[in-house]
């Protein structure tokens, strides 16, 4: 209950606590993986929103075989001699270098001394490997060039979901030699006309340099990824330049019809592109072929994606640390359960989770398009995920709060009162209950004249009726008048004009005295329908004492947590009880002409002045005052012309 209690009186230090929670619970699942997934398709689409639009220089050219070829040879796999032919043609039309994607670990006959020939006089050519991995063998390169510089691996790694995001520099293979990836040679190849070799950085042994660029070795919580598989020197694809790369048939480059300016001063890797033939990569970016290219194709794009960081182009994609990570997730939760708390409405929700996520998508894209990555769905989940527990429990904690308030007033007071009340809560409430606090109001007491009597007469189910009718019709006209019905007590009744929201100027407080004495006089009227009614069923008609009271009381919640009560205390409740039980040997009264004896003390006649007609009963000690109390009676209704407006 005392926790309850502190996290109520303490609001603020909720809604952060629960955004902290709810923070710590997106880093919980970002940490097991949960997110990877939704990571890397946000980066594919933050990818596609910086694509390049515009024309870049093409470095790179490819060779594919495809169905047309395969069925014009008449034949797969490709003859040594046609590969050898192929190479030759290439080679001489200025390639700067020349990458074979086509395996011949196990010669194909015919024109394998002519292949061989080729490939040991042209040191320009980079022919595959791959290395074993778990589950699958490995194949070796042809016998003639086995532990040449001229023999690079053509191993890719795949995310989770089966997309190539990853490229590799080097890596080991079963035996523990370190082989370099076949794109890295082919990007070399291309480089070392600009004098640009790749060099270690004496700063870091794991970092690669290459011309101005870096190169680091991903960890395993790269960007989105989480507890990935980084083994090798893993780097990440970049995939912002759209354009097709210029391709040629191996039909036409056997036949010389292929262009040479196609392959003039740039990389040419060969390779299979045709369907029926298993090399084809999952890629993250769209494309004609529904997001799969060619093997060739993937070498070819992680070779110019090389040579441009080395000339300084591009640079290599690198990822916030963990910590800023783990720091943009935790402030972005608690920003947005501070600033949830803080505009406590409803389309408050809807705007700032709509303007966060779009706060954090552009910062993200913009970043990336400099080369930086730093996830976007954790703290966009962070952001919203506090968002919503945050707003769910201030409207849980209204929703307490305004039962309780509609438990203490909304069967003493009108709706609209009641609504005031909410409106102005949190002047009103403290703790989730609402504040002692002294105020001016006017107190009302009305009772019955005779009531013992008359109760001894009846049977207890129809004196119960008729109390309850009685005491109905009393509390509508407080209600009609803005009054709020503090108490019921047997055959009688307190009204409390001017609570609970205190009054803040004269005029307030006037009203409230005026709609107290206009209660009073409605009551009376409302006695006379009463009477007629209960004549004609046989039961008594009766006569009320009413006392009202102007001045200072204290108005707070009373009783225990499990059973609250609004009340007010004070010496004009003393002074209001004390008018209305005031003998008849004291004031006389006629019932029979007038119904209610109405008796105010001189501070409610202060604030009512003339808009009554009263008369002076006498000055009186009342039991429980100290000083002689000055009481006056009302009479009937205003003067004509004095009427004073009521609430």
């Amino acid at each position: 209950m005392e926790r309850a209690r502190f996290w109520r009186n303490h609001p603020a230090l909720a809604a952060l606590a629960i955004a902290a929670v709810a923070s710590l619970a997106v880093l919980g699942a970002r940490q097991r993986g949960w997110l990877e997934r939704l990571e890397l398709a946000a980066l594919d689409q933050q990818v596609e929103w910086i694509s390049f639009g515009e024309a870049r220089p093409v470095r790179v050219a490819l060779v594919e075989v495809n169905e047309q070829d395969i069925q014009n040879l008449g034949h797969y796999p490709l003859s040594d001699a046609d590969l050898a032919l192929a190479i030759e043609r290439i080679a001489g039309s200025g390639a700067r270098g020349i990458g074979i994607d086509v395996y011949r670990d196990i010669p194909v006959p015919p024109g394998t001394e002519k292949l061989t020939s080729v490939l040991t006089s042209q040191p320009r050519v980079i022919v595959p490997a791959k290395f074993a991995d778990a589950g699958e063998s490995g194949v070796g390169p042809p016998a003639a060039l086995a532990g040449t510089p001229q023999v690079g691996f053509n191993n890719m790694v795949t995310d989770r979901d089966g997309s190539s995001r990853r490229g590799l520099l080097y890596m080991e293979d079963v035996t523990g030699e370190v082989g370099v990836a076949m794109s890295f040679l082919l990007a070399l190849l291309y480089l070392e006309d600009q004098q640009i070799l790749p060099s270690g950085d004496p700063d870091d042994p794991a970092a690669v340099l290459l011309g101005p660029s870096r190169f680091e070795p991903l960890d395993g919580n790269f960007g989105g990824y989480a507890n990935l598989d980084a083994g090798g020197f893993q780097y990440a694809i970049d995939y912002r330049d759209p354009q097709s790369l210029p391709t040629a048939s191996l039909t036409e480059v056997l036949a010389g019809e292929a262009d040479p300016a196609l392959f003039r001063d740039r990389i040419v890797v060969v390779g299979v592109a045709s369907e029926s033939l298993v090399d084809r990569f999952r890629v993250p970016v769209a494309n004609a072929n529904g997001g799969e290219i060619s093997g060739a194709e993937l070498h070819g794009r992680l070779a110019d994606q090389l040579v441009r960081s080395g000339l300084g182009l591009i640079k290599p994609r690198r990822a916030s640390p963990d910590g800023l990570e783990v720091a943009t997730v935790l402030i972005g939760g608690l920003l947005a359960g501070a600033l949830m708390l803080w505009m406590q409405v409803g389309w408050g929700l809807a705007l700032l989770g709509f303007g966060g996520l779009g706060a954090f998508w552009a910062l993200g894209s913009l970043l990336l398009a400099y080369d930086y990555w730093i996830p976007v769905v954790a703290p966009s989940l962070a952001w919203v995920f506090s968002l919503t527990v945050v707003a769910a429990y201030t409207r849980t904690q209204e929703r307490a709060e305004r039962a309780e308030i509609m438990q203490l007033f909304s069967r003493h007071v009108t709706k609209q009162v009641a609504e005031d009340v909410w409106q102005h809560r949190d002047e009103f409430l403290e703790g989730g209950r609402p504040r002692p606090v002294r105020l001016t109001a006017t107190i009302l007491f009305i009772d019955i004249k005779g009531y013992s009597g008359t109760a001894e007469k009846m049977d207890p189910g129809e004196l119960m009726e008729w109390i309850d009718g009685f005491l109905g019709a009393m509390a509508q006209e407080v209600l009609d008048r803005g009054g709020l019905v503090e108490d019921y007590f047997g055959d009688g009744m307190m009204a409390c004009y001017g609570i609970p929201v205190p009054r803040s100027d004269r005029e307030q407080i006037r009203n409230d005295a005026t709609n107290a004495v206009h209660s009073a006089l409605a009551m009376e009227q409302t006695l006379h329908r009463l009477n007629t009614e209960w004549q004609a069923q046989g039961r008594p008609s009766i006569g009320v004492r009413v006392g009202i009271c102007t001045g200072n009381v204290v108005a707070g919640s009373m009783g225990s947590a499990n059973r609250l009560k609004y009340g007010v205390v004070g010496n004009a409740v003393v002074t209001a009880q004390r008018l209305e039980s005031l003998g008849l040997d004291r004031v006389e009264h006629d019932f029979e002409k007038q119904l209610s004896r109405i008796l105010i003390s001189q501070e409610t006649l202060a604030q009512i002045g003339s808009a009554f007609l009263t008369e002076p009963v006498g000055e009186f000690a009342l039991k429980g005052k100290n000083e002689p109390v000055i009481v006056y009676r009302v009479l009937g209704r205003p003067v004509p012309g004095l009427e004073a407006s009521e609430e």
